[in-house]
């Protein structure tokens, strides 16, 4: 990850009672840290809502981006994605909802899958799979590839900072850290402690050489997670459009 700049107020309370307030190592007058503490806090705040309103959900629950995604290769006639909340998603034909319940959202894809190829290898590669329970979800990541399918393959992982990290256990170690890393930057960022992120990862799974790559370097160290949520909504792009973190879209709502 890259070091973080030393641009948050910090605000001390002393055994008198009295609070001061620093920014980037200088203390401030009281009415000139209220004011910026205000700010910082209105700021947060629209932040948190643009990051709520444009998370995609069903009647109000957040579901993962790659649903969305998915369902609109089935019905590729009309851009639903404009549409955040896929109850509100009808049926051209009839003008009836797509969607009565929550559990409709997840039988279209299943069905999708066994009867197109190609939704069959793009949930594949995305990780729609069986869980343990034999719910059919978007699983961890780790819980993939620590199925025996792949126990014969290499596992390779590029960290945030370019360094190369090799073996499933260590992967998997790395890629935790990384989620814990980055929704903890999300949350200093918002000032929030309730913030749920989703990471659609992009590795390279090589079957025929047996090689699982997965590359989360940092594309710019020098944008930071709390300088892109000030312009952005819910999502983890650069400037220039491009992932944060190379091979992983993130994104990110507040309950």
């Amino acid at each position: 990850m890259a070091k973080r700049k030393n641009n948050k107020l910090k605000i001390k309370l002393a055994t008198s009672g009295v609070i001061y307030y620093y920014l980037k190592g200088r203390r401030l007058k009281s009415a000139e840290g209220k004011a910026i503490q205000a700010a910082q806090f209105e700021k947060r705040s629209k932040a948190a809502k643009k990051a709520a309103a444009n998370t995609y959900k069903y009647r109000g629950r957040p579901i993962p981006r790659i649903y969305a995604v998915l369902l609109q290769k089935n019905f590729p006639a009309i851009d639903f994605l404009k549409i955040m909340d896929l109850s509100l998603w009808k049926d051209p034909a009839t003008g009836k909802p797509l969607f009565k319940r929550y559990s409709d959202i997840q039988r279209n894809i299943d069905n999708a899958s066994k009867s197109d190829s190609d939704i069959f290898k793009l949930l594949t590669e995305m990780g729609y799979f069986k869980d343990k329970e034999g719910r059919t979800a978007l699983i961890d990541i780790c819980e993939i590839i620590q199925q025996k399918e792949y126990d014969k393959f290499k596992f390779i992982l590029i960290d945030a900072g370019g360094d190369e990290i090799r073996g499933r256990v260590a992967v998997c170690t790395a890629i935790r850290d990384f989620e814990v890393d980055v929704t903890t930057d999300i949350k200093n960022a918002l000032g929030m402690n309730v913030v749920k992120t989703y990471f659609d990862y992009s590795p390279n799974y090589d079957f025929k050489n047996k090689i699982f790559k997965l590359d989360l370097q940092d594309q710019d160290p020098n944008t930071e997670i709390a300088d892109i949520i000030q312009t952005q909504k819910g999502e983890l792009l650069l400037p220039t459009g491009k992932n944060k973190f190379k091979n992983v879209y993130i994104t990110y709502s507040v309950s």
